[in-house]
């Protein structure tokens, strides 16, 4: 693929991270927090998807630890501490029988959404940096 492909392609993912995370907010102000964390894990995925999709990388896995480690690079503790936290988030927060017989709906609530957020935004606020 082209530099140019690349980056379109790239910014693509990033455009579709930044619309999660409005979904997101709009969940947890809502009272969805399991949805809201859902969603912050896909901000996520995105946003590190979108920085290895401007070098034309695997973007297969769904795991953002793995997604890290992809980019080659030792990623610092901040990025991976958040990578942890919402790849925490991609089952049990949308299967009913993720958590035993707790639903997701009554498990996660605002603090979890929350922190959530927060990750979600971090790693999106970084690939934009790195996509200038």
């Amino acid at each position: 693929m082209s530099q140019e492909g690349a980056r379109h392609r790239a910014l693509l993912w990033l455009r579709q991270a930044e619309d999660d995370l409005r979904a997101a907010h709009l969940l947890h102000v809502g009272g969805q927090a399991s949805q809201a964390c859902f969603q912050s894990q896909q901000v996520g995925e995105k946003a590190l998807k979108a920085v290895l999709a401007a070098d034309d990388r695997d973007l297969r896995s769904h795991s953002l630890t793995a997604l890290l480690r992809e980019l080659g690079e030792q990623p610092t503790e901040r990025w991976q501490r958040q990578a942890r936290v919402l790849d925490k988030l991609y089952a049990p927060t949308r299967y009913p029988d993720a958590l035993g017989d707790e639903l997701p709906a009554d498990v996660f609530g605002p603090e979890d959404a929350e922190v959530a957020l927060e990750a979600a935004t971090a790693l999106l606020d970084w690939a934009r940096q790195e996509l200038g």
